[in-house]
């Protein structure tokens, strides 16, 4: 049963929005780009996921994806958190392509393809950190003895993996994602007595749920692009590029001829998603390309958006906005 549904990361509707906005002679433009299909690729392994954790047990068995959650002023993240009445499980999975070499756990992972070698950081110490604060958590809860497994599950089909001799650990916690039932079995016979009561494991997943901490990184900080150098206005949903005109009660635009009367949302959630999830009506007129506040003021309350402040010191929260936008393409198949 999933008790926390799996979403897709906040970061690519915000490196999207920043490709849209970003000024036309920003020369970071491949290093964003390149930066979105690796977070598009992740996301994609981990829906891969989905078909493959259809062949667990139903019976007590407990999914939270995309858990993050603060522990020593640090965010460890993980992909997927099994919950079982005799153990818990991290899942880590990696769309990567390649072959991939396991050296040592003092060494990264190395990817070779197309005659090009590539360090990443080691998974298998990726999922042993993700355990240490995980094990922390528990002891908070004064559940100590509930064994904690994980696995790095390899999601491309054109990933080729090999171990040093040595590295048994690596060996026995990678596997591809059609080695996880068999794994599963593994596991819960090496963990064949159950420790947590049933209202243990709802006490422990309504803990784990409400210490989780959505992550909202700053792209435009990230890649150092002064936000006052985003490209304002409102792009037509048809053309893209092309910049609209307020018309009267509407947006026209000049190149496909055509009106839209509710383009001014998709600006506004970009303006969430790269400068502020608050709005006065002076920057809505600023970043809409308006002529007048009240052309801002209307717009801003035909959306019913909720606001704080009174008269100038006004500002309209767009976060319900972003979420609406964010919760239908996630419902999508």
């Amino acid at each position: 049963m999933i008790k926390k549904h799996r979403s897709k990361p906040i970061i690519i509707y915000k490196l999207k929005s920043l490709l849209k906005r970003m000024p036309l002679s920003e020369s970071k433009k491949e290093e964003i780009q390149d930066a979105l299909r690796r977070y598009e690729s992740g996301y994609r392994g981990e829906q891969s996921m989905d078909y493959f954790y259809r062949y667990l047990p139903q019976n007590n068995l407990y999914f939270l994806h995309g858990i993050r959650i603060s522990h020593h002023d640090y965010y460890f993240q993980i992909d997927t958190l099994i919950i079982t009445p005799n153990f818990l499980l991290i899942i880590e999975s990696k769309n990567i392509a390649g072959h991939l070499y396991f050296e040592s756990s003092y060494d990264p992972m190395i990817r070779t393809l197309n005659n090009q070698r590539e360090a990443f950081d080691n998974p298998v110490e990726q999922v042993k950190r993700q355990s240490f604060h995980l094990m922390s958590l528990l002891q908070k809860l004064k559940i100590t003895s509930l064994p904690i497994e994980s696995l790095v599950v390899m999601t491309n089909l054109k990933a080729i993996t090999e171990f040093s001799p040595t590295y048994k650990e690596a060996r026995s916690k990678v596997i591809r994602s059609s080695g996880l039932m068999s794994k599963f079995e593994e596991l819960n016979n090496k963990n064949s007595k159950a420790i947590l009561q049933p209202n243990e494991m709802k006490r422990l997943i309504k803990y784990l749920i409400k210490q989780h901490t959505p992550e909202e990184p700053d792209v435009c900080s990230k890649f150092q692009i002064d936000k006052s150098d985003l490209l304002r206005g409102v792009f037509c949903p048809s053309c893209e590029t092309a910049i609209l005109q307020r018309v009267k009660r509407s947006w026209y635009c000049f190149t496909c001829k055509s009106y839209y009367n509710k383009a001014h949302m998709a600006a506004l959630i970009d303006y969430a998603l790269l400068i502020s999830n608050t709005i006065s009506n002076k920057s809505c007129k600023q970043f809409l390309n308006l002529s007048t506040n009240d052309q801002a003021y209307y717009l801003l309350r035909t959306l019913n958006l909720p606001f704080t402040g009174h008269r100038k010191s006004r500002v309209y929260h767009l976060e319900d906005l972003v979420k609406k936008t964010t919760s239908k393409e996630d419902a999508s198949p």
